[in-house]
């Protein structure tokens, strides 16, 4: 899943939008680069020392204070880097060129200190971020995350249901409910693997069973995947995607921005 370079250009090609319509996830590899990344993983530090006392260098201090309320990284333009030529092009190809608006900011800023020994899928707070009502047969609107820093594997790095969007718009199709709780619960609880999926009963094959091996929720195949990957990675999702908040069961720090997109009303 990512946006394809030749001749240094970055172009979008048919199996690039083939598996977004399928998994409703699209991997933008290496989107910025390493020095923009640096600058951001700066700026976020600073703050969460002027703010927390939390110190890169010192992981005694990471648990001082919850990495939260970073108002002035948010507000940084080292960011700006996130909406680079190669998400540029994924998001004309999704949206449509001139359709979309590039932001003017960058959304929230995603921290998880190193909190967990172990590593599982989670079971609570699966959700998507936009509203039921938004048109089924077209997309009008992505959500992206951009990794700021290095994210392994049970690193904290958000999971994302892939093809949660497709089994979303199905169900919708069973209710004229369009009452956002409502909708997303009656969703979570349409299907015995989704209901699996928000309860853990502490078996030891949870993450095999929602990552790997996934299942077809209403006709269609859904598994868990983290977004991990290399700093300057971004991911671009379905509005639909749900996704939850993970553990981070590694050594490194999990900072990440994340942001929707909509497409600008004709």
């Amino acid at each position: 899943m990512s946006v394809s370079v030749t001749g240094g250009a970055a172009i979008i090609v048919p199996m690039d939008l083939e598996r977004f319509e399928r998994t409703g996830v699209m991997r933008c590899e290496a989107a910025f680069s390493p020095d923009d990344a640096e600058r951001m993983c700066e700026v976020i530090w600073n703050e969460l020392r002027r703010r927390h006392g939390i110190h890169r260098v010192d992981p005694t201090t990471w648990h001082r204070h919850p990495p939260t309320g970073l108002k002035s990284s948010k507000r940084s333009m080292a960011f700006a880097a996130i909406c680079g030529p190669k998400v540029e092009v994924a998001l004309d190809a999704l949206l449509g060129a001139g359709r979309w608006q590039r932001p003017k900011s960058f959304g929230n800023v995603l921290v998880t200190m190193p909190n967990s020994a172990v590593w599982r899928v989670p079971a609570a707070i699966w959700h998507s971020d936009f509203e039921p009502t938004l048109p089924a047969d077209r997309l009008v609107a992505v959500k992206v995350w951009a990794l700021c820093d290095d994210v392994e594997p049970g690193g904290g790095g958000t999971p994302q249901l892939a093809g949660s969007h497709r089994a979303f718009a199905r169900y919708l199709q069973t209710t004229t409910d369009r009452d956002y709780k409502r909708c997303k619960f009656g969703f979570l609880r349409s299907h015995p693997w989704l209901r699996t999926l928000t309860r853990d009963d502490g078996t030891a094959d949870r993450n095999r069973h929602l990552m790997s091996e996934g299942a077809t929720v209403h006709g269609v195949d859904a598994r868990v995947v983290e977004t991990v990957g290399r700093a300057g990675d971004v991911y671009v999702t379905h509005p639909w995607v749900f996704h939850s908040i993970a553990t981070n069961a590694t050594e490194r720090p999990r900072l990440m921005r994340s942001l929707g997109i909509r497409q600008l009303t004709p």
